[in-house]
C-alpha cells in the first residue's frame, strides 16, 4: 500500500493534468472522424425520430376548488405567514440585542 503513495510536484501534477488533456482532445477528434459535419452543418440530415410510449389511462376529471377549501387556504398560509414573520422578528431581535449589548461593553 505503501508503494502507491507518492509525492508529485507542481511540475509533475501540471504534466499529468496535460498529458490527460491532450489524451481527451485525441479523443474527441477520433470520435468527431465518425460523424458527417457537413450533413449536420447544412441542415440535410433527416431527424431522429422519438418513440414515446404513452399509457392511456382514465383520469381524474379536474374540479376547481370550492370557496370553503379556498378560504381554509388562504387562512392557513396568512397563519403560517405571521407566524413565520414572528420566528424572524424575534431572531433579529435577539440578534440586534446582542450586538448592541457587545457594542455597551466594548464602550465602558
Amino acid at each position: 500500500m505503501t508503494a502507491l503513495i507518492v509525492a508529485l510536484s507542481t511540475a509533475d501534477v501540471t504534466v499529468r493534468a496535460g498529458v490527460v488533456g491532450l489524451a481527451a482532445a485525441l479523443a474527441i477528434a477520433v470520435l468527431g472522424q465518425r460523424v458527417d459535419w457537413s450533413q449536420i452543418r447544412a441542415g440535410r440530415r433527416p431527424p431522429v425520430p422519438i418513440y414515446l410510449r404513452v399509457d392511456q389511462r382514465a383520469g381524474r376529471v379536474y374540479r376547481p376548488p370550492s370557496a370553503r377549501r379556498r378560504m381554509t387556504a388562504t387562512g392557513g398560509l396568512v397563519g403560517f405567514a405571521v407566524a413565520a414573520g414572528l420566528v424572524v422578528a424575534l431572531a433579529l431581535s435577539v440578534a440586534v440585542a446582542l450586538l448592541v449589548e457587545s457594542a455597551n461593553d466594548l464602550l465602558r
